[in-house]
């Protein structure tokens, strides 16, 4: 075989092999998502979210401050339910949003208030027995999750 058409060859094969490794254009990845959002820490769209186990408490009674004065974690069905959420560190006026939710995971009562003192307190009468999760935001963030039991 004369020495251009061995170098032809050669060449048209080694054309041939970077072609298929080629990886093909890149494809936009749909509406709304950038290079930065992929790359971000969080999965599924979803922020992961640590909550201060001293920025909700539970309880039977509340003091003139609206802390909780009778600690409790279980309840009767009819029996008033308070959540005390603690003001320090955070701005008077921001609002705290409660979510009532039973073991079915269905809420129950949402409320929403402004800061305005010390503590802020929420109350519900639970009408139904099993386990519940209150939700605790201020201003849209989740801050805590209070859970307690109605017998």
């Amino acid at each position: 075989m004369p020495r251009l058409a061995r170098l032809s060859v050669l060449l048209l094969a080694a054309i041939a092999l970077a072609a298929c490794n080629r990886q093909g254009p890149q494809l936009p990845s749909g509406p709304g998502k950038t290079a930065d959002a992929d790359a971000s820490p969080r999965e599924g769209g979803i922020d992961t979210v640590t909550v201060d186990p001293n920025a909700a408490f539970v309880g039977a009674a509340v003091d003139a401050n609206g802390e909780i004065a009778e600690p409790a974690h279980e309840f009767k069905v009819g029996q008033t339910v308070y959540v005390s959420v603690p003001s320090k560190g955070r701005k008077l006026g921001s609002e705290v949003e409660v979510f009532w939710f039973h073991q079915d995971r269905r809420s129950r009562k949402d409320e929403r208030k402004p800061i305005s003192g010390p503590f802020t307190v929420f109350e519900f009468q639970p009408s139904e027995a099993g386990q519940y999760n209150t939700e605790v935001d201020v201003n849209g963030r989740p801050i805590a999750l209070v859970q307690f039991e109605v017998k």
